[in-house]
């Protein structure tokens, strides 16, 4: 069933957790609230479940307001980071122990049941202490889902395991997710986790959810310089749209791309106008002020205010803008063969200052006029031994590739999101 925050808010004294939201989950989805610690995300799942009381607001479970119900009156189970497994009992023994609290027939069956889909059937005899990290997070998984629960929260369950397990139960919860097909509320700071597993992700901040879509969406159009950074890496470029003469956000090709200049490009560079309806749904999700309707997950692919919409918008009035590009969306060419950089591509010189190898990917860093560290990322395929740091290069790419942010709006500058040195 469908969960619904309706102006659901927590205050502990004079601070303000959770400033008041409003969210619809649909019924089985899988929905992650990402964000850094302390951004609100655990306090609201802790809400969820029953732990937090709101301090303004209501929680809805389809029809029903459980806003007032105690923890073991929801029908709902939290998975957390420690799996809280009792050492004393074996696998099937933990899976049952909630059944047979409940008292409920047929134990055995739903146990086994729950063992196959976690694939832990060899092991139904073995304590937690002889279990893997992994294992031990799918007993965990098992334990909660043999109970029925109408939605599963997730509390960073695989913050514990290292990169590789990690990476492998992603996929792995994802399958369960889609096999018992209910709803799976997961809390994480992990992008990649968030991205990976998640149908909708809500970006939290400072206690409200800074955008919300499907991650393709908020990876390719953020609205907010938060949430560019935040969610991988953004060059963020600071620019001021012209036009021929002087004249502000004139289109002189006739291509509906914004022209906007840019320290050291020898021409404007192109930000595309975004489709009409792109840019005029409701603003209220970075605020906690729109409609759970409005930011139902159901319509975050198209519903949410378009990062081009809003900085065509500024445009138009003369504001500045940053200009956004992803790092794998860059191309390097070295200054003597400039030529081969294809018409129309956005481009900007610039000098190598430093190059990682990191096996699957090389990581070259170019500091440029408009940017003192541009990343830019190329697939280890054919690697090109001209750029090596010092080499005088031209960073391009495609106007298709860029997005465009308010540099005056949302209270954030060019470095939001990004992780302190």
């Amino acid at each position: 069933m469908t969960i619904l925050l309706s102006g659901v808010s927590k205050t502990f004294g004079d601070f303000t957790a959770v400033h008041p939201l409003d969210l619809s989950v649909p019924e089985g989805s899988f929905f992650a609230l990402l964000g850094a610690s302390g951004c609100g995300k655990t306090t609201t799942l802790r809400m969820l479940a029953g732990l937090e009381e709101p301090s303004s607001g209501r929680v809805l479970l389809g029809d029903d307001d459980i806003t007032g119900l105690p923890p073991h009156r929801r029908p709902v189970n939290t998975v957390f980071q420690n799996y809280a497994l009792f050492p004393h009992l074996d696998v099937a023994e933990n899976i049952a122990f909630g059944l047979r609290r409940r008292r409920t027939g047929r134990i055995r069956a739903q146990v086994d049941e729950m063992l196959d889909l976690v694939q832990l059937g060899a092991l139904a005899h073995r304590k937690p202490r002889q279990l893997s990290g992994g294992q031990q997070q799918r007993v965990a998984l098992a334990r909660a889902l043999v109970n029925r629960p109408r939605v599963l929260l997730l509390d960073e369950p695989l913050g514990a395991l290292d990169l590789k397990l990690r990476r492998r139960m992603q996929l792995e919860l994802k399958r369960i997710q889609t096999e018992v097909g209910i709803t799976f509320v997961h809390v994480t700071h992990d992008q990649e986790e968030a991205m990976t597993m998640a149908d909708t992700v809500a970006v939290m901040n400072e206690g409200r959810v800074e955008q919300l879509g499907a991650p393709w969406e908020l990876y390719e159009h953020p609205r907010t310089p938060f949430v560019a950074n935040f969610l991988g890496t953004s060059n963020l470029l600071r620019g001021e749209p012209v036009g021929p003469g002087g004249e502000e956000g004139d289109d002189s090709a006739g291509d509906g791309a914004l022209r906007v200049r840019v320290a050291g490009a020898p021409a404007p560079l192109r930000l595309p106008r975004p489709p009409a309806a792109a840019g005029t749904a409701a603003d209220g999700a970075g605020t906690g002020g729109t409609s759970a309707e409005e930011t139902a997950v159901g319509e975050a692919g198209t519903g949410g205010t378009s990062a081009e919409g809003t900085a065509v918008g500024e445009a138009a009035t003369g504001g500045p803008l940053l200009l956004g590009v992803r790092p794998e969306k860059i191309a390097l060419a070295p200054a003597d063969a400039a030529h081969t950089v294809p018409e129309g591509h956005n481009a900007l010189p610039g000098r190598i200052t430093d190059a990682g190898y990191l096996g699957v990917s090389l990581t070259y860093i170019v500091e440029t006029d408009a940017c003192r560290e541009l990343t830019v990322y190329a697939q280890n395929v054919e690697r090109d031994t001209r750029l090596t740091p010092g080499t005088r290069v031209v960073a391009h790419w495609s106007p298709a590739h860029t997005f465009g942010l308010d540099a005056q709006g949302h209270g954030q500058d060019a470095t939001a999101g990004r992780e302190a040195p």
